[in-house]
């Protein structure tokens, strides 16, 4: 029987009343006092997520970096201790199983960081390639501090770090009250900030001590419309197993000198160029898309809307949607998205749809 698995934070959570979901098997916040107000606490001072319900698989051992070089689409073996970086987890066919973040621990140990629902099915891919991952589920909390007051309030709370002094993907460990955690300049919003990785025994007081220095606590519905606003895929919607990195647009994420799975596949779509692209839509009337609204411009279906929200920083509706490259839409082209049989009127713009870390 499987342990049933928790944030550390969740008796804080519901201590400050926030709204309860499940994300992956975890009960994870969506929000507190609201999706906007907490997005643009974000966008304009500094917002702490809790994201304890990624994965954390350490992969150690004489095989781990062969394994991880055929498991992710990066080049892992050019990662040094103290790097991370973002990668996919491919099918043979070249369809996305997973996206995530990966970290270079030592000269033979990594953590690997897949999305809550897919932790399986990234740990059976990595066995498959020849590594024996551990799933550390329940050693680390995991914070995400975000917006352009983050790196002030973290040197605030640990003067001593020198957070400053990390580049972009760059990690270092820190000694917290019940072990050694890291610290990393990562993040998904488009905002300055880092991620901790704090012991589960520390989690309660760090979060606290982040609220009493200014943090907004901030849920994972924030944390969504912040992504979107940056145009960054979320796997089960850009990417999928029926969806490849270059129809995604994350042609970048590829090493192709590398053996990773899906290579092959995904050189045949190089050449053949990939079937249908992903392009952003931004509202010019009132309404909200949806994932699975028809994008359709002079009685003509585009494509399908992937992801859509409010974007509280441009108070209307986004869109991120997937179509036929030999009809997609140009930027400055006026597009209708289908709505529960309203049409919302856009314009099609190229991710991201805000400048990168301005309200």
């Amino acid at each position: 029987m499987l342990q049933e698995r928790a944030t550390p934070l969740l008796a804080e959570h519901r201590e400050l009343g926030a709204r309860l979901t499940d994300f992956g098997g975890w009960q994870m916040p969506l929000q507190y006092t609201g999706v906007i107000s907490e997005h643009n606490a974000v966008r304009s001072a500094a917002g702490v997520f809790d994201v304890s319900h990624l994965g954390k698989l350490r992969v150690a051992g004489t095989t781990s970096e062969e394994a991880l070089q055929r498991t992710l689409t990066a080049d892992v073996a050019a990662l040094v201790p103290g790097r991370a970086t973002y990668s996919l987890v491919l099918t043979e066919d070249g369809g996305c199983i997973d996206d995530v973040f990966v970290y270079r621990l030592s000269e033979r140990e990594w953590l690997v960081v897949p999305n809550a629902s897919n932790v399986t099915a990234v740990a059976e891919a990595i066995a498959e390639a020849g590594a024996d991952p551990v799933d550390d589920w329940d050693r680390f909390a995991i914070l995400a501090l975000q917006g352009p007051r983050s790196i002030e309030l973290f040197e605030t709370a640990w003067p001593g770090f020198g957070v400053h002094r990390l580049a972009l993907h760059a990690w270092d460990e820190l000694e917290f009250d019940t072990g050694t955690g890291l610290v990393a300049r990562t993040g998904y919003t488009g905002e300055r900030g880092v991620e901790m990785y704090v012991p589960a025994g520390s989690a309660a007081t760090v979060f606290h001590r982040l609220l009493a220095l200014g943090a907004t606590p901030a849920g994972l519905g924030a944390r969504d419309t912040l992504r979107l606003e940056m145009g960054y895929a979320l796997y089960g919607h850009e990417i999928t197993r029926e969806v490849n990195p270059l129809e995604a647009g994350l042609g970048w994420v590829l090493a192709w000198d590398t053996p990773f799975r899906g290579r092959e596949a995904l050189e045949k779509v190089r050449a053949d160029k990939p079937a249908r692209k992903l392009f952003g839509v931004r509202c010019m009337s009132r309404g909200i898309p949806r994932q699975g609204h028809s994008v359709v411009a002079g009685g003509s279906a585009l494509g399908e809307v992937t992801s859509g929200n409010f974007s509280p920083t441009l108070q209307t509706g986004i869109a991120l949607a997937l179509g036929p490259r030999a009809t997609a839409p140009s930027p400055g082209d006026e597009v209708a998205i289908e709505a529960r049989g309203r049409r919302i009127v856009g314009v099609i713009v190229k991710p991201p749809f805000i400048e990168k870390g301005k309200k």
